[in-house]
């Protein structure tokens, strides 16, 4: 392992085997999220999601906060959704995200809701 990259993941060849040997489309993506990015994928895109949507909104208004708060809520609608989507892999029902990165989208989009109430009011 070279100096100074941590965390990396190891691809054997038998992990390839069984990401490229699928049936389908959302098999191959299932097999992607949990082999290469052990299953933190879609959350991933979900936060860049997150991102996309506060700068695009943060050019409409200078609102930090708030902005902040409302694509909270967009992504929270969008992981919900996410979440539904369960695809059968080998007879194992797999999800796109689990239940506590589901979580995270809304538990963060109320705190800030209850920052910006706290802040309004003074």
């Amino acid at each position: 392992m070279p100096i100074g990259i941590t965390n990396t993941t190891v691809i054997y060849e038998t992990m390839i085997n069984n990401i490229v040997n699928v049936t389908s489309y959302p098999e191959l993506l299932i097999n992607i999220n949990t082999d290469i990015f052990n299953g933190y994928l879609f959350f991933s895109l979900l936060i860049v999601l997150w991102i996309i949507l506060y700068v695009a909104s943060q050019e409409l208004n200078n609102a930090p906060l708030i902005n902040a708060m409302y694509s909270g809520a967009g992504v929270t609608i969008v992981s919900f959704f996410v979440r539904a989507i369960m695809i059968y892999v080998d007879g194992v029902e797999k999800g796109l995200l689990t239940d506590t990165q589901l979580w995270i989208f809304p538990v963060m989009t109320v705190i800030l809701a209850l920052i910006n109430y706290m802040i309004k009011d003074s």
